[in-house]
């Protein structure tokens, strides 16, 4: 079963970012998520976030100015309502990122283990689930 991820993004991200920010297509040349939308707070100067697909079961919720990540895996190809819990997967995603573009998420940083610099990780609460967004992976929804 092939989804139309370009036509997903295009239906959900308008719907959950609605008028209050300003959204645009990626011309994404990413490799690994070339579907892609990013989306730019109206109301926090300086958030913005990119929502990328790569036209299967993978999708991405990437903050480009702290560079951190969610990834959203969902393996059930197929299945008939495969679609259906794409589209589900996708939306939370989008609304977690919405958290963060309205002013919410908390950063905490560590050194790292290797004594070079800082790693950084975006932790959001939404819906009753905390997301860790890191700059390799992040993890999430876990239960509050």
């Amino acid at each position: 079963m092939t989804i139309d991820m370009r036509a997903m993004l295009g239906r959900v991200v308008p719907d959950v970012f609605d008028e209050h920010l300003v959204t645009a297509d990626v011309n994404a040349d990413h490799e690994i998520w070339p579907y892609g939308s990013l989306v730019d707070s109206r109301t926090i100067e300086g958030r913005s976030v990119i929502i990328g697909a790569d036209g299967g079961a993978f999708m991405v919720g990437y903050v480009p100015e702290l560079n951190v990540q969610a990834m959203v895996f969902d393996e059930e190809d197929e299945e008939e309502d495969a679609e259906e819990y794409r589209e589900k997967a996708l939306r939370e995603l989008c609304l977690v990122m919405l958290v963060y573009l309205e002013g919410g998420g908390r950063i905490s940083e560590r050194r790292s283990l290797l004594g070079r610099g800082v790693v950084r990780k975006l932790i959001i609460e939404s819906d009753g689930f905390e997301w860790r967004l890191g700059r390799n992976l992040g993890s999430g929804p876990k239960p509050l």
